[in-house]
C-alpha cells in the first residue's frame, strides 16, 4: 500500500493519504492529509490530484502549524513514463 502523501509533525507522522483513502469503498473520509480529495478516486487520480495540490495543501496547512512537514512518495515526486489521467 503506497502512502502518497505523509504528513509530519517534529518528526513524527500525524497523518497519510494511502489505499484505504484512493481505494475507499465507503463514503466518509478520514484522511488528514488530502482532506477528501483523492478519496475513492483510485491510484492514477490520487497521483495527477496530489502532483498539483500538496504546494496548496502544504502552505494551507504551514499556515495553521509552522510545525508541519509533508513527504511525497516518489511516484507523485516523479513524471510517469506513461502519461496519467488529466484533470476532468
Amino acid at each position: 500500500m503506497a502512502s502518497l502523501l505523509i504528513v509530519r509533525r517534529g518528526g513524527d507522522i500525524i497523518g497519510h493519504c494511502d489505499a484505504l483513502c484512493y481505494d475507499a469503498k465507503h463514503d466518509e473520509c478520514v484522511c488528514k492529509a488530502c482532506g477528501g480529495v483523492n478519496h475513492g478516486v483510485g491510484i492514477e487520480r490520487a497521483i495527477v490530484n496530489t502532483r498539483a495540490l500538496h504546494a496548496g495543501w502544504l502552505e494551507q496547512a504551514r499556515a495553521e502549524d509552522p510545525g508541519i512537514e509533508f513527504e511525497l512518495d516518489e511516484s507523485v515526486q516523479h513524471l510517469p513514463l506513461f502519461p496519467l489521467p488529466e484533470e476532468p
